[in-house]
């Protein structure tokens, strides 16, 4: 978000296959550390004021453990690669990374069936206001 507006938002099938939950976030969490890299480095092309630290949020706990922790263990050896970036970004002040709890994850929106409370709630997240309820009703038939 800039400005309360997104600027930026992507969903795409990953490449390789993750042998945990979190080790899925982790690997979603250095792809997005690398496009805020760049976007903060056009920004500054652009003399817009620095926005650093960018906060980065998170609905797994263990993802943001895996990148806070200097420790490697025997269970995060094989995603060693994207540790390192991330916490090098994380110790850059680049990011700040927090939770948030999955019902205010606000890709949900974009990526899941959501019931018609819990939409509207994401979409007034967004900015998104709607003057008169959908009537939208059936399927494909």
């Amino acid at each position: 978000m800039l400005g309360g507006s997104p600027v930026s938002w992507k969903s795409k099938k990953q490449p390789t296959i993750a042998l945990s939950s979190p080790e899925a976030e982790y690997r979603s969490m250095r792809a997005v550390t690398a496009e805020l890299a760049w976007l903060t480095r056009l920004l500054s092309d652009f003399q817009v004021s620095s926005l650093l630290p960018v906060p980065l949020k998170c609905d797994s706990l263990a993802a943001i453990y895996i990148a806070k922790n200097h420790v490697f263990h025997e269970r995060t050896k094989h995603i060693e690669l994207d540790c390192h970036f991330v916490r090098e970004k994380l110790q850059e002040g680049l990011i700040n990374l927090s939770h948030i709890h999955t019902s205010a994850q606000l890709a949900d929106l974009f990526t899941m069936p959501l019931s018609g409370p819990q939409h509207r709630f994401l979409l007034s997240k967004l900015g998104v206001l709607s003057s008169t309820p959908s009537n939208l009703r059936g399927g494909v038939g």
